[in-house]
C-alpha cells in the first residue's frame, strides 16, 4: 500500500490525545457540575448541561483531534432520527429535537473550523459545488414561499460541507481514511440490530402496496433506510478492495457486506434494489466478470420463489391505479403544472418548499408530499436555473473522481476513485425515483468519503503540486 507523505496543512493539531491528559477529565467535571448546578437554579432541562458539556468538548476535540471528533458526529447522527420523536429541547419559546440542534453545533463549529484552516480551502474541490448550491438557496429567501425551511435546508448544505471539509483537511494517511470507514460501518451497526428486531418481532412499518412489514431501523421510512444501507455497502467495498489484504479481513468484510444487503432486501424499497444492481452489475463488468451471471439468476430466482419480491415487481411493471408508482407520476405531472401555471419556471418557489407547495395544492389526503425525485424537486423549486445548479452539483461530485482516476498514478486512489464514481452514478439514477438529496444520512457518507478520499489524492502529490490541486 502506497505510503503518504507526512506533510500536512494540519500539522499543529498532532498534539497528544485529549483522552490521555488527567487534566480534561477534572476540568470536565467540574464543567458539568457548574452547568448542572445553573440548570437547576433557573429550572431548565438538565438536557442542557449535557448539550453545554458536549459543545464544549466538540471545541476542544475541533482543535486538538478533528477526526476523532468527526467520527464521533458519525456514530451520533445515524442515532439521532429515532431519538427525536422521544426527546426534545425547549429554548427560546421553541422547540428543537435533537438532530436539529446537532445542526445548529455543526454549523457554528464549522464556522470556527473554517476560520482555523482558510488557506486550505481553495484546495478543497468541493468547495464549488456547495458554495453553488448554498449560495442559490440564499438567493431564494427573496422569494421563498417558506423563507424558514429555505433557511434550514441551507443550514442543512452548509452542515454538508463542513463535515466534508472536516474529512478533507484531517485524513492525511490511508490509516486516517480507514478509521473514518470504520466509524461508518459501526454507526451502522445500530440500525441494522434495530432493523432485523423489527422483522424478528413485525414491528415494521404497514405499506399497503406491501404485504409483509417493511423495515425502517432507526430511520423514519424504509426508503431512507434503504438508500442509507446501500451507500454503506457500497463504501464497504472500498474496504474490501483497499484495506482488506489478509483473508480474515476479507471474510470478515464480505459477512459484514452480507448482512447490509439482507438487511437491505427487508426494507421492499424498490429503487435501492434497482441502484444496488447497477452498482453490482457495474462493478462486475469493472473488476468481477464472474459475478455477471450469478448477478443476472440471482433476482430471476428471487422473483420466482420469494412471494413478496415478485409481489413488488409485477407492481413496478404494470401499476395499479394506487400503487406508489402511479402516485409519483401524479405527483411530478401535479408539481411540474403548478409551477408552470405560477408562471415559475425560471426561478421557482424556494430552496426545500416542495413539500409545501404539494400540501397546497393536493392537501395532505394522497399521503406524503415529498418530491421523491431530486430533479423535479429542483425545477420546483428553482426553476431552469435551480434545475441547472443541481445538474451542476452533481457534476461537481463526479469530476474530481474522473480527474483522480486520469491523474494519480497510485492503484488504491484508482479503486476508489472509480467505486466513488460508480456509487454518484447509482445515487443519481436513485434520485430518479426518491429523496436522495434530502437524505442526509446518505449525504453524510458521501460528504466524509468524498473529503477524505480528495485528501489522500492532495497528500499523494510531490510537494510542489501541492498547491496546485
Amino acid at each position: 500500500m502506497e505510503q503518504i507523505p507526512l506533510a500536512s496543512p494540519v500539522a499543529d493539531l498532532k498534539t497528544r490525545p485529549i483522552w490521555k491528559d488527567t487534566r480534561a477529565y477534572i476540568v470536565a467535571a467540574a464543567l458539568f457540575f457548574l452547568f448542572s448546578l445553573f440548570s437547576i437554579l433557573l429550572n431548565i432541562s438538565l438536557l442542557v448541561p449535557f448539550a453545554l458539556m458536549a459543545g464544549v468538548a466538540s471545541i476542544v476535540a475541533l482543535y486538538r483531534y478533528p477526526l476523532g471528533l468527526l467520527a464521533t458526529l458519525v456514530v451520533v447522527r445515524m442515532l439521532l432520527d429515532y431519538s427525536s420523536q422521544y426527546i426534545t429541547l425547549t429554548l427560546v419559546d421553541r422547540v428543537f429535537s435533537l438532530s436539529q440542534l446537532l445542526g445548529i453545533g455543526i454549523a457554528l463549529l464549522g464556522l470556527m473550523f473554517i476560520i482555523m484552516h482558510a488557506r486550505v480551502l481553495t484546495r478543497y474541490t468541493l468547495t464549488l459545488p456547495y458554495f453553488l448550491i448554498t449560495l442559490w438557496g440564499l438567493g431564494t429567501l427573496f422569494y421563498s414561499i417558506s423563507p424558514s425551511s429555505t433557511f434550514q435546508e441551507v443550514l442543512r448544505v452548509f452542515d454538508l460541507f463542513v463535515i466534508g471539509f472536516i474529512a478533507y483537511v484531517s485524513v492525511e494517511r490511508y490509516g486516517d481514511y480507514r478509521f473514518l470507514l470504520n466509524a461508518i460501518f459501526l454507526s451502522s451497526l445500530v440500525p441494522i440490530f434495530f432493523g432485523l428486531g423489527q422483522f424478528i418481532f413485525g414491528i415494521g412499518l404497514t405499506d399497503e402496496n406491501v404485504s409483509v412489514l417493511r423495515i425502517f431501523g432507526t430511520f423514519s421510512h424504509p426508503n431512507v433506510f434503504s438508500l442509507y444501507l446501500f451507500t454503506v455497502a457500497a463504501v464497504a467495498t472500498i474496504y474490501l478492495i483497499v484495506y482488506a489484504r489478509k483473508d480474515g479481513a476479507r471474510i470478515l468484510t464480505l459477512l459484514y457486506i452480507g448482512l447490509v444487503l439482507f438487511t437491505l432486501l427487508l426494507t421492499f424499497a424498490r429503487i435501492t434494489w434497482i441502484a444496488l444492481f447497477i452498482f453490482l452489475f457495474l462493478l462486475a463488468i469493472w473488476r468481477y466478470r464472474f459475478l455477471l451471471l450469478p448477478l443476472v439468476l440471482l433476482p430471476i430466482v428471487l422473483t420466482a420463489f420469494v412471494p413478496t419480491i415478485n409481489e413488488r415487481v409485477r407492481e413496478a411493471l404494470n401499476p395499479s391505479a394506487d400503487s406508489s408508482v402511479t402516485w409519483r407520476k401524479n405527483l411530478w405531472h401535479d408539481m411540474i403544472l403548478k409551477t408552470e401555471l405560477e408562471d415559475r419556471i425560471r426561478y421557482g418557489s424556494g430552496f426545500d418548499t416542495f413539500r409545501i407547495s404539494s400540501e397546497q395544492l393536493r392537501g395532505v389526503r394522497f399521503g406524503s408530499n415529498d418530491a421523491h425525485n431530486d430533479f423535479v424537486k429542483f425545477y420546483v423549486e428553482g426553476g431552469y436555473v435551480g434545475l441547472a445548479v443541481f445538474v451542476l452539483y452533481l457534476l461537481s461530485f463526479s469530476f474530481p473522481a474522473i480527474q483522480v482516476w486520469r491523474l494519480s498514478p497510485s492503484h488504491n486512489l484508482k479503486n476508489m476513485a472509480v467505486l466513488l464514481l460508480l456509487l454518484i452514478v447509482t445515487l443519481t439514477i436513485a434520485s430518479v425515483s426518491d429523496n436522495v438529496f434530502k437524505n442526509t444520512p446518505v449525504q453524510w457518507i458521501l460528504s466524509i468519503v468524498m473529503g477524505g478520499f480528495l485528501a489522500l489524492f492532495h497528500h499523494s502529490l510531490p510537494r510542489e503540486l501541492q498547491k496546485t490541486y
